[in-house]
């Protein structure tokens, strides 16, 4: 599990994010409102999947992720550090600056459900209750990406655990009528809990000592009077879009059941109770369910629609499986009501990369980038000419545009520029330790013998990726195992304060 050493209480964090919108006024969607409690809380939220890196890129749309921290929580109290990959599934949360401008704060990875393998079929595997499948198909949506060493499906064995990032789909009225349509799978070595989002079906009374029941698709969660309810004071119905922790020995896979230790309920606040008195609002992309022409689900979140609905379907209709990004206001009945809805197809399903190009193949015609395998398409564009360099080799800044596959991204056009400068540019640098001081978190690097030494600080909210710790760092000063630093750089580029440290891909 990646995690940093640093482990913040969830409800500090949501905090933190929920008082910057409120000092951005309800800047970038983020509208804020009591929900009876006193205490702000969000309610506009901008969900969707990532499609580009090097500035973040969330279903086509850029954003500066300079100033944003990016955290994904295990267990619903605790946070850890997280890292954006192609197809994650994110929520952004924005706040603005000391000139009033736009910020992105906080990007939240949120995978759709998080747990072990316990049914499979030739196209489907079952998690915590969930059917998910993949999608090869851009003009269907995000394509399944899957991470290494994952190459398909057929890789996946029952018991392994796994986080995966989803679109969900509404295919009809009853609870078990949903699927989970896959944007990435990730294999991971061990689960500090279990996590599975979804609308709430079949709510039950409260039963003796308050305890309570609902289903998420084939899952029954059964919520003790013990289990923690948040926002508090916030009232559980069905059609409410949750998600549920719970510790891994809390699954009953014969039976399908899971106790539930905390349920996190999306806020729906009340019409006009934005900081600015406007409506709160609400943007999300995904795969539209159960379409009738006056409503339909997304994403666990059910929207209406009427005439001044702004539709825009390049020739093509709504309907069940459309893949579409939505804005919606909360009317005075407390329902969403769509705004604009655009259909999201294969003209829209382009990735990006940007950063520094590492392990060049002219053989393979791969290279690495953003920790992504790209692959050059037969009829791929390649313009060196702003770097005056004979060829693609390593450590040249590049753009890639193309398409993502399951295993990376096919690059129809690759530009080489110079690296950017200033605070705000995320680079890399790859290398090998030559000192490391813990206490003073810094350590210094070299690439080759004669190149200027790299000195490289980092803070307690560094990202790590597995299975890196500072005491293996410590370990690897003087090695022949080379690590790779994503950072920002001072102006004479001999210092990089960083933001992710991990092995090199060869070295794992």
């Amino acid at each position: 599990m990646r995690v940093s050493n640093r482990r913040i209480g969830l409800v500090v964090a949501l905090v933190a994010g929920l008082l910057a919108v409120l000092v951005a006024c309800g800047g970038g969607g983020g509208s804020v409102g009591t929900n009876g409690t006193g205490s702000p809380v969000l309610v506009g939220l901008n969900v969707g999947t990532v499609s580009g890196l090097g500035s973040v890129i969330v279903d086509g749309a850029r954003y500066d992720d300079s100033a944003a921290k990016t955290e994904v929580s295990r267990n619903g109290t605790d946070v850890e550090v997280g890292d954006v990959r192609l197809g994650h599934r994110v929520s952004l949360e924005f706040g603005a600056d000391a000139n009033g401008a736009k910020v992105l704060q906080r990007i939240e990875l949120v995978p759709s459900v998080s747990g072990r393998i316990s049914e499979r079929t030739g196209d489907t595997v079952g998690v915590l209750g969930q059917t998910v499948a993949v999608n090869t198909d851009p003009a269907r949506g995000p394509v399944t990406a899957f991470e290494a060493p994952l190459n398909s499906l057929a890789d996946l064995q029952l018991g392994d655990a796994v986080d995966v990032h989803a679109l969900m789909q509404r295919t009809g009225a009853a609870p078990t009528d949903v699927r989970l349509v896959a944007t990435r799978i990730t294999r991971r070595s061990a689960l500090a809990g279990v996590r599975v989002s979804g609308t709430v079906a079949a709510l039950s009374a409260a039963g003796s000592g308050g305890a309570r029941s609902f289903r998420l698709g084939a899952l029954t969660v059964q919520l003790p009077s013990s289990s923690a309810l948040q926002p508090q004071g916030i009232e559980l119905l069905d059609g409410r879009a949750v998600t549920v922790f719970a510790a891994e020995s809390a699954f009953d896979p014969a039976t399908l059941h899971l106790d539930a230790s905390k349920v996190q309920v999306m806020s729906i606040g009340t019409a006009g109770s934005g900081s600015t008195g406007a409506a709160s609002t609400l943007s999300r992309a995904g795969l539209v369910g159960v379409w009738t022409g006056t409503s339909f689900e997304l994403d666990g979140v059910g929207l209406l629609v009427n005439a001044d609905t702004q539709i825009v379907s390049a020739g093509q209709p709504l309907g069940d499986g459309a893949y579409v990004q939505a804005t919606a206001v909360l009317n005075s009945n407390g329902r969403w009501l769509a705004t604009r809805i655009e259909r999201l197809g294969s003209a829209t399903a382009g990735a990006e990369l940007r950063g520094t190009l590492d392990d060049w193949s002219a053989t393979a015609r791969t290279f690495s980038l953003r920790d992504t395998l790209v692959t050059l398409a037969p009829t791929a564009q390649i313009d060196l000419a702003a770097c005056r360099a004979p060829s693609l080799a390593d450590d040249l800044y590049v753009v890639v545009k193309g398409v993502a596959t399951a295993q990376g991204l096919t690059a129809s056009t690759v530009v080489c520029s110079p690296e950017p400068a200033g605070t705000k540019s995320r680079l890399e640098r790859r290398g090998l330790v030559l000192t490391v001081d813990p206490t003073a978190r810094r350590l210094t690097m070299r690439r080759r013998p004669g190149d200027p030494v790299l000195t490289v600080t980092w803070a307690e909210s560094v990202y790590l990726g597995e299975p890196l710790t500072v005491a293996a760092l410590v370990a690897l000063a003087g090695t022949s195992s080379e690590i790779e630093v994503e950072g920002t750089l001072s102006a004479d580029w001999l210092q990089m304060a960083a933001r992710k440290i991990k092995l090199h891909s060869a070295d794992r």
